[in-house]
């Protein structure tokens, strides 16, 4: 449990050297333990670092003295639970490993477009370094960890919830409209004219010549085209007519202080629609003879060769499985599934990839052992809606885990023995 002791001559000392000029180098400090925290401690310098990396990360050089001490106290509380969540990490074996660490910051430099050289002077000059971004990374992803863990195997997500969500963000999807405009000014003495041709116009397709011809509108050289615009850029007299028109109908005349207006409906468009996501699937049957100790790659490789020739020369396929695969799925072509691409290991993708060419594929190896396959069919299976349900499902499991996390890491807390030093 947590004891409240006073902190007196702590925040005394943090006073005169935060406030004086927290960022300056020209001060020694004698590092001291401030909190034990079940095994570890947090020392003053860890303190007075956390608060300057904050600050500076702000652009701030000085605080308030009045603000000190909250900022103090929040430094301190996050310090004990960065210190819990890596001794919890550490005893579950939850570590990130270095693997992972360096994927991840090959995908910020690709994301990005940076190299690692250039990625390191950005972080001097904004006042890191690489050692300190490499350190906060590693925390972030024990702390991803711990969530994976501990939090979302018990998180349940209804389907009548991602149905809400999915409505919610549907309904909140902004309506583009793609406009032409004529406007025919008050004091234009062939006003009367000009309004009588447009509102007798048959076909739609010509309103855009008589924006060239009649308008007094800023784009009429481009035939009154207004380009996509959202609801709540276009003027107010504009939106019954936009959000109630079908694309091809011209509006009625719509009056103004400068002008009489008329508005055809191009076309309309959702910001966000839904992009198509597309995964190929495959049906196949495969022979696999796994890896072992007593049997060499050549050996496995020139065993399904010899197979493979059997089957050309008329074995059937399901019967060759039988006969020789250390793999007995999928014996019955007729009952073969659908497998997405993106589900089969790199090196099958690699081989898979050449049917309709070819449909008796191998041998090859994975690290599985050595495969040959027979491929019957692909397809592209759209999974559009179900990429989005998907998409959704995560979302609601991420912010329950959130909240649950954060009644997990005060449990913690509770049950850990933590100390306040008033003094060394």
């Amino acid at each position: 449990m947590i004891k409240n002791t006073p902190l007196k001559s702590f925040l005394v000392l943090s006073f005169f050297l935060i406030s004086n000029n927290l960022l300056a180098n020209d001060y020694k400090v004698l590092d001291r333990i401030v909190v034990s925290v079940e095994k570890d401690v947090v020392t003053q310098r860890e303190i007075n670092k956390e608060i300057s990396k904050k600050l500076n990360s702000n652009g701030i050089k000085k605080i308030p003295e009045n603000d000190l001490k909250e900022i103090q106290k929040e430094t301190i509380k996050f310090l004990i639970k960065k210190k819990l969540i890596e001794q919890y990490a550490k005893k579950l074996n939850l570590e990130p490993s270095n693997e992972e660490i360096d994927l991840i910051i090959n995908n910020i430099l690709k994301e990005n477009n940076l190299t690692l050289d250039l990625l390191q002077k950005e972080l001097v000059d904004s006042g890191s370094n690489f050692d300190e971004f490499k350190k906060d990374l590693i925390y972030k992803l024990t702390v991803q960890k711990i969530k994976d863990r501990e939090i979302m195997p018990y998180v349940n997500v209804s389907e009548y919830e991602i149905d809400s969500l999915l409505k919610v963000k549907k309904t909140n999807i902004d309506q583009k409209y793609k406009l032409s405009h004529i406007l025919i000014k008050h004091e234009n003495p062939k006003k009367e004219i000009y309004i009588k041709s447009i509102k007798n116009l048959k076909d739609p397709a010509d309103f855009s010549s008589l924006a060239i011809k009649y308008s007094d509108g800023p784009y009429a050289d481009k035939g009154g085209d207004l380009g996509w615009n959202k609801k709540d850029d276009l003027p107010s007299i504009f939106i019954d007519f936009v959000t109630s028109a079908k694309p091809n109908e011209i509006s009625q005349e719509i009056e103004s202080s400068n002008g009489v207006h008329f508005l055809k409906l191009e076309a309309t468009s959702k910001e966000d629609e839904e992009k198509k996501v597309l995964v190929r699937q495959y049906k196949f049957q495969q022979i696999l003879l796994k890896n072992n100790v007593i049997t060499s790659d050549d050996d496995q490789s020139n065993k399904l060769i010899i197979i493979k020739n059997s089957i050309l020369d008329g074995l059937d396929f399901s019967k060759a499985i039988q006969l020789y695969s250390d793999d007995q799925f999928n014996i019955d072509p007729n009952k073969i599934n659908w497998i997405n691409l993106d589900d089969l290991l790199p090196e099958f993708r690699e081989k898979i990839v050449i049917f309709p060419k070819e449909n008796l594929i191998g041998p090859f190896k994975t690290q599985l052992g050595w495969h040959l396959i027979k491929v019957y069919d692909f397809r592209e299976a759209d999974f559009t809606g179900e990429a989005e349900r998907q998409r959704i499902k995560i979302e609601i499991a991420r912010n329950k885990a959130e909240l649950r996390f954060e009644d997990w890491l005060e449990a913690l807390i509770a049950n850990s023995k933590i100390k306040y030093f008033e003094d060394n």
